[in-house]
């Protein structure tokens, strides 16, 4: 019987270990990573609306490496036992050997992530404490490391020349010279290009101005004539509405001054698109 609650209890930790998931990681200060689980009381039941104390580590090499950074929460958990923290942002605890996850040398792992959960009792306790009744909800490896937090504070070492971290909002690009420079988008700089309301013609073949008729159950390539595009410009083909018989597949420029367009029909007979459903905008 005690075997059997054992395994009943290892089973639900493992059941909350995978309903944990990486949200969101923010590359600007306060720096820290969006995680949620299901807290779970001694007996294994959804600890609904109850105080938890959370305790989680990072741990470098192995899953029984160095400890890195470790921190304390205490909050509530929702209706259904749910619990949210940011990594990074709890109460920093003595065995931590960094002062924040941003100073994480994410480029030297792997990295292994442990959760340990209190839930504290519905009665309040004197006797209870927090450090005496943690659960271990395991261990698991970072696959996929936090490289935005990395990459606020690294420099760029494989190349010619060693760059500092870029202002907000650039890019880090390269020419085949090896030379770097962080740049900002144009696109960041509402520098784009709108063409409206193209006719669409099937192709070169085509008489100008007509419109579209794509096979049943095909795909459908359309060519326009787009002024000053080029090859490598961003297309966005922007629908004028909801068209539930068919999409668009890809876009792209396929020559200097003509953008390619890629339709799919989902229907058993044939669909005909006008120009003025789409509007083409390319991106500079």
């Amino acid at each position: 019987m005690n075997m059997l609650i054992a395994a009943r209890k290892k089973s639900a930790l493992f059941f909350v270990l995978f309903l944990c998931t990486w949200a969101k990681v923010f590359s600007q200060p306060p720096p820290g990573i969006n995680f949620q689980a299901l807290a779970r009381d001694p007996q294994g039941n959804p600890a609904k609306n109850r105080t938890v104390y959370i305790k989680d580590a990072l741990i470098q090499g192995t899953a029984t490496g160095t400890l890195v950074y470790e921190e304390t929460f205490q909050l509530q958990t929702d209706e259904n036992g749910i619990f949210n923290i940011i990594i990074g942002q709890g109460t920093q605890t003595a065995a931590s050997t960094v002062t924040s996850i941003s100073q994480v040398n994410w480029a030297n792992g792997p990295f292994f992530y442990n959760i340990k959960v209190a839930v504290a009792p519905t009665i309040s306790a004197p006797w209870w404490n927090a450090a005496s009744n943690y659960q271990d909800y395991g261990t698991t490896q970072l696959w996929s490391q936090p490289y935005a937090l990395y990459a606020g504070n690294a420099s760029v070492t494989n190349v010619n020349t060693s760059i500092q971290p870029g202002p907000a909002n650039t890019f880090l690009v390269t020419d085949s010279t090896g030379r770097v420079a962080w740049k900002t988008p144009q696109a960041a700089q509402v520098n784009v290009t709108q063409v409206s309301n193209v006719t669409l013609a099937l192709s070169s073949l085509s008489a100008a101005g007509t419109n579209v008729t794509l096979a049943p159950n095909t795909t459908t390539l359309v060519t326009l004539t787009v002024p000053g595009a080029k090859v490598g410009d961003p297309v966005i083909v922007a629908a004028l509405g909801d068209n539930k018989d068919f999409t668009v597949y890809s876009s792209w420029v396929s020559n200097a001054d003509e953008v390619s367009v890629r339709f799919a029909n989902f229907q058993n007979s044939a669909v005909s698109v006008s120009g003025n459903q789409y509007k083409i905008v390319i991106i500079k």
